[in-house]
């Protein structure tokens, strides 16, 4: 059952209470979000916030180290950094903090001409669609702007405008800054000079604005046909590998078949939140196909005395998450008609997410159930989604199961934009360090 708590409320059953050192070593598996990040940018504003939460506990107990992890794949050799965060009386039991850095994937990839074919897409599809997604968001409760929060309808108003707004935003700023340009150069004496520099400016801000953009359309392509597939693919497959080494990462006794970490915590932001999310659900989906070294399909570790794999992953931490609007805006809608496919979608992503289809269409002559042999191995894993009005690109979360969403009430006015806010928010740490970690 989801519910939807302020950060304040959620920090009140801890008040007073002295918190523990956990007493298991643990990792958290970090995916940063849309932006023009720099290699372990991501480890500095997680361990930042978290070490300085830790640091109000446990005082200067806290010790911090860097880790380096060798790797190798087809013949390529490098290194992880990692923040390994320690307590003096409890050595063995330390915080591992590892990122999972693609935004090099995505840069320079699209264009301003591919975002505006792209976004033409969304609002034409949307279009079609959008009925579907009424039934589908007022059977979830959906709390989004595009619902009567007393009645429950659908504003399709609201909605059409919404998409078609967002490319005719677009369209006209495109229009105007060259309308401008074309001014500047009919100055006398000046035009030529200051529409160079204004150009040149222009185009640094654009080139911004189209690869944060862009890290969006290249990944929620659904067609293996379309050019940006191979890039989502390479992004989908690091994430997965980023978490699957995590997971199989053993002691460094010779020959040791013990793992490294007891807790596995993966925590992603805004669109990052969508890559943890896939790579969850991929690794769910190794570990039933027996493709996981020391697992059986249904999780149970091959080595007496080990913890399951669904034991071991302790937590999904959202924040900045934008996987409703990507469910309500994004996802490949599938006919009724084509029955078939929309089931062995629904059996293929299938971790926490709730029907997105009725599945028992025309209940008639063609409609027939499909079994499927496939198990939720992470359906108990707790989920904490942490989110604030004034941040457009998140909100709670309605088509996911069994999770807690957090309001941050960043109180920000009503204009602001809080995206970024949470990296630099104590409350937000002291709530994944209370619920996840102590």
């Amino acid at each position: 059952m989801n519910r939807v708590v302020s950060i304040e409320k959620a920090l009140q059953p801890f008040i007073g209470k002295n918190p523990v050192w956990p007493k298991q070593t643990t990792a958290i598996l970090v995916y940063h979000g849309i932006g023009n990040q720099l290699p372990i940018e991501t480890i500095d504003q997680f361990g930042c916030g978290l070490v300085d939460g830790l640091q109000k506990i446990f005082g200067k107990k806290i010790s911090l180290s860097h880790q380096l992890v060798d790797k190798e794949a087809n013949g390529k050799y490098w290194f992880d950094n990692v923040l390994r965060i320690s307590n003096e009386d409890f050595p063995n039991y330390y915080i591992d903090i590892y990122e999972y850095y693609w935004a090099n994937l995505t840069e320079d990839k699209a264009s301003w001409k591919d975002l505006n074919q792209w976004l033409q897409g969304v609002v034409n599809g949307a279009k079609r669609f959008y009925k579907r997604n009424a039934e589908l968001g007022q059977l979830y409760k959906d709390r989004s702007i595009f619902f009567d929060s007393k009645t429950g309808a659908f504003k399709d108003t609201t909605y059409r405008f919404f998409l078609g707004g967002a490319l005719w935003f677009f369209r006209l700023a495109d229009w105007l800054a060259r309308a401008f340009l074309r001014f500047v150069r009919n100055i006398p004496g000046l035009g030529n000079a200051a529409a160079s520099m204004l150009e040149s400016y222009g185009e640094t801000m654009v080139h911004k604005a189209v690869n944060v953009m862009g890290d969006v359309a290249i990944y929620n392509v659904s067609d293996p046909k379309n050019k940006f597939y191979s890039v989502r693919k390479q992004i989908l497959d690091g994430g997965m590998k980023a978490l699957q080494f995590v997971i199989e990462r053993k002691t460094e006794e010779k020959d040791s078949k013990e793992h490294l970490y007891s807790a596995i915590l993966v925590a992603g932001h805004s669109l990052g939140s969508q890559v943890a999310y896939d790579s969850i659900n991929r690794i769910n989906l190794l570990a039933n196909q027996n493709k996981l070294e020391d697992y059986f399909a249904n999780g149970k570790s091959k080595h007496t005395g080990s913890a399951a794999l669904q034991n071991r992953l302790k937590g999904f931490i959202t924040f900045g998450s934008p996987l409703d609007k990507i469910v309500f805006f994004l996802r490949e809608n599938i006919p009724p008609k084509n029955y078939i496919r929309q089931q062995l979608l629904a059996h293929y992503h299938g971790f926490k997410i709730k029907p997105l289809d009725n599945l028992k269409i025309e209940v008639n002559k063609h409609s027939n159930e499909i079994s499927c042999k496939l198990e939720r191995l992470f359906e108990q894993m707790q989920w904490r989604n942490y989110f604030d009005k004034s941040d457009y690109v998140s909100g709670s979360l309605d088509y996911y199961y069994d999770l807690t969403n957090v309001d941050c009430r960043y109180n920000a006015g009503t204009f602001a934009f809080t995206h970024s806010q949470y990296w630099d928010d104590p409350r937000f740490f002291n709530d994944i360090i209370l619920h996840f970690l102590t």
